[in-house]
C-alpha cells in the first residue's frame, strides 16, 4: 500500500453535529492528518472535547469558524436567500403530511426576518416571499423557487473573511456538517474553499438530515451518507449529482458494536435506582420538538398499562426512563413514585460526550430487555446492541408525519416493533422479551449502519473516502448571473448603510452603559513608563 500524504483537514459544525464526528477525527490524526475543528458556536462540553482530543492528539487544534463581519451586507442578503430557499422545499406535496415539518420551517424563517436586521425593502420583500412560501403547496412553484434561490446563491460571492482564513489555513481539504440548519452559513466555507480551489465535502451527520431540516445549498464534491437510502434523498431531495455521493457507513455507531458493559446489570440497576432483582425496560426519551407533543403524560400512561398486563413478565418490569438530553427539562419534576419499579435517569439527562456519560448510556441499552421510544436516534442504538425495539402510533406525536421515521418501519426494512394503541403494544412487548427479535436488529443495522458489511467499521471507510476526495480535481464554481449578483449587491450595500449607523449607536450604547473600571493611584513604574 502505499504511503499516505499527510493531509490539512478543516472539518467545520456547530457542537450538535461535530460531536458526532468524533471517532472520525481520531482515525484521521491517527493517520497522521492535521484535523482543524471550525467551531460555531462552541459550547462547553464540545470545547474540552477538542482539548482532550488535542491532549492525545497534538495535530487535532480546534478554533472559532470564520463568518462575514456584523456589517458586511451580503451576509444579510445570503441569510435571506438560505433561509427563503430552505422554507421553498417545504411548499412541495410531498410535505403535505408532514404539517409539523412545514410548520416548524416556517417558524425558522419567521425567527429569521424578526430577529435579524435587514433593510426595510429587502425585510418587506423577504416577509413577502415568506407569507408566499408559506401558504402555497404546489410542486412546480416549489421546485421553481428552490431552483431560484440556487441562482441567486449563485451570484452571491465568496466573503473575503473567509477566503483570508482558508488562505492562512490552507487546507488540502474542507468538509461541512451542519449545511441543512435554517440559514445555514456553513455554505460560505464550501464557497471559498471552491473559489480557492480546494476540494469541498458535506459529511451528513444523522438519520433525519436530509428529510426534516434545510436544503443543502451547495453541491459540493462529495456528500458523505450513511446508506443507499440517504444517497436517494440527496439525489432526489437536494439535486445533488449521483455521482458525487457515497454511501460510508454511520461511523457514529461504530463504538457500540465494540463496547462492553462498565458494570453489570446489578450495578447498573443499583445506580439507576431500579430494583436489581428485576429485569427492566428502557424508554428512550425524544428531542424536544417531538416531546413537547405531551411525552411525559404517554409515558406515565404507558407504565400505568405495564403494570395492567395479564402477562407477569410484562407487570413486574423496571423501567428506566432516560429523557433526550435537549428536552430534559420535561423531566425534572415528573414523579414516578407511585408507578413502582420506574425511574427517570439520569434525572437531568446527558449529552454523550464525557466518558461517564457514555458508560450510562451504553449500560443502560445494553442491559436493557428491550427499548422504547417514540423517534429517536437512540432506538437505532439500541438495534446496534442488538435489543428490540418498539414504539407506540400517537397522533399527538405524529411520528409518521416525519419522512424519515419510516427508515425504521418493518415494510422498509427497519427494526420496528409497531403498535396502534398501548394495548397492542404490551402484547408486542411481552411477545419480545419471551422470544426476542435478534435477526430483526441485525438486518436493520446491516443495511442502514453499516451497508460495507456488519463486520466493517465505517469510520475508516469514511476516512478513506476524504482522502481520496483530498486527491480530486475540485469542482469549478458556477458562473453566476451578473445581472442576479449586481441587483443582490444593491441590497448588500443599502442593508450596510442601513445597519452601519444602527451598529455604531448600538456599541456607544454598550460603552456607556459599561461599568467604569475602578482607578488606581499610579505607581512609580507605571508613570516611568508613560513618560
Amino acid at each position: 500500500m502505499p504511503e499516505r500524504r499527510p493531509l490539512r483537514v478543516l472539518l467545520a459544525g456547530r457542537p450538535g453535529t461535530l460531536t458526532r464526528f468524533t471517532s472520525l477525527v481520531r482515525e484521521l490524526a491517527e493517520r497522521g492528518h492535521e484535523v482543524t475543528l471550525a467551531i460555531r458556536n462552541p459550547h462547553p462540553l464540545l470545547v474540552e472535547l477538542a482539548e482532550s482530543l488535542h491532549a492525545r492528539y497534538p495535530n487535532v487544534t480546534h478554533d472559532a469558524a470564520p463568518q462575514r463581519g456584523d456589517l458586511d451586507g451580503w451576509r444579510h442578503v445570503a441569510w435571506l436567500v438560505r433561509g427563503l430557499g430552505d422554507l421553498a422545499r417545504y411548499a412541495h406535496p410531498r410535505y403535505d403530511a408532514a404539517p409539523v415539518l412545514r410548520e416548524r420551517m416556517a417558524g425558522q424563517a419567521r425567527d429569521l426576518l424578526r430577529k435579524k436586521d435587514f433593510e426595510p425593502l429587502g425585510g418587506a420583500i423577504a416577509s413577502r416571499l415568506e407569507r408566499r412560501l408559506e401558504s402555497t403547496v404546489d410542486a412546480g412553484f416549489s421546485e421553481r423557487a428552490v431552483r431560484a434561490a440556487a441562482r441567486l446563491e449563485d451570484a452571491i460571492p465568496s466573503s473575503r473573511a473567509v477566503d483570508r482564513y482558508l488562505r492562512g489555513r490552507a487546507p488540502d481539504v474542507v468538509l461541512a456538517t451542519s449545511v441543512v440548519r435554517a440559514a445555514s452559513d456553513e455554505v460560505e466555507l464550501l464557497k471559498s474553499a471552491r473559489r480557492l480551489g480546494i476540494p469541498t465535502g458535506v459529511c451528513v451527520a444523522s438519520w433525519d438530515n436530509l428529510t426534516n431540516k434545510g436544503l443543502l445549498k451547495f453541491a459540493p464534491d462529495r456528500v458523505f451518507v450513511w446508506n443507499e437510502p440517504q444517497a436517494a434523498e440527496a439525489a432526489e431531495l437536494h439535486g445533488i449529482p449521483p455521482d458525487r455521493v457515497r454511501a460510508t457507513g454511520a461511523g457514529l455507531f461504530d463504538e457500540w458494536f465494540e463496547r462492553r458493559p462498565s458494570r453489570t446489570a446489578d450495578e447498573l440497576k443499583r445506580a439507576a435506582g431500579l430494583d436489581p432483582a428485576l429485569p427492566y425496560v428502557a424508554y428512550l426519551c425524544s428531542s424536544r420538538p417531538i416531546a413537547q407533543g405531551g411525552e411525559v403524560e404517554f409515558v406515565t400512561g404507558w407504565i400505568r398499562a405495564l403494570r395492567s398486563s395479564a402477562d407477569e413478565r410484562v407487570r413486574s418490569l423496571g423501567v428506566l426512563v432516560r429523557p433526550h438530553p435537549r428536552a430534559a427539562g420535561t423531566w425534572r419534576r415528573a414523579d414516578l413514585s407511585g408507578l413502582g419499579n420506574a425511574v427517570v435517569w439520569p434525572r437531568a439527562g446527558a449529552f454523550t460526550v464525557a466518558a461517564s456519560d457514555r458508560d450510562d448510556f451504553f449500560d443502560t441499552l445494553a442491559h436493557c430487555g428491550a427499548a422504547v421510544g417514540i423517534n429517536t436516534t437512540a432506538m437505532i442504538e439500541a438495534a446496534v446492541v442488538g435489543k428490540s425495539v418498539l414504539t407506540v402510533l400517537r397522533p399527538e406525536f405524529a411520528q409518521e408525519t416525519t419522512l424519515h421515521f419510516h427508515h425504521l418501519l418493518a415494510e422498509n426494512g427497519g427494526c420496528l416493533h409497531v403498535a396502534g394503541s398501548v394495548d397492542e403494544h404490551v402484547g408486542q412487548l411481552a411477545a419480545v422479551l419471551a422470544a426476542g427479535d435478534a435477526a430483526r436488529s441485525r438486518d436493520f443495522v446491516e443495511r442502514f449502519v453499516r451497508p460495507h458489511g456488519i463486520d466493517r467499521p465505517a469510520t475508516p471507510i469514511l476516512a478513506d473516502a476524504i482522502e481520496e476526495l483530498a486527491a480530486l480535481e475540485p469542482a469549478r464554481a458556477p458562473r453566476g448571473s451578473l445581472p442576479l449578483r449586481l441587483a443582490l449587491g444593491a441590497e448588500a450595500g443599502l442593508t450596510t448603510a442601513y445597519l452601519a449607523p444602527r451598529h455604531a449607536l448600538r456599541s456607544l450604547r454598550r460603552r456607556r452603559d459599561k461599568p467604569a473600571a475602578p482607578r488606581e493611584a499610579p505607581t512609580g513604574a507605571m508613570r516611568t513608563a508613560g513618560r
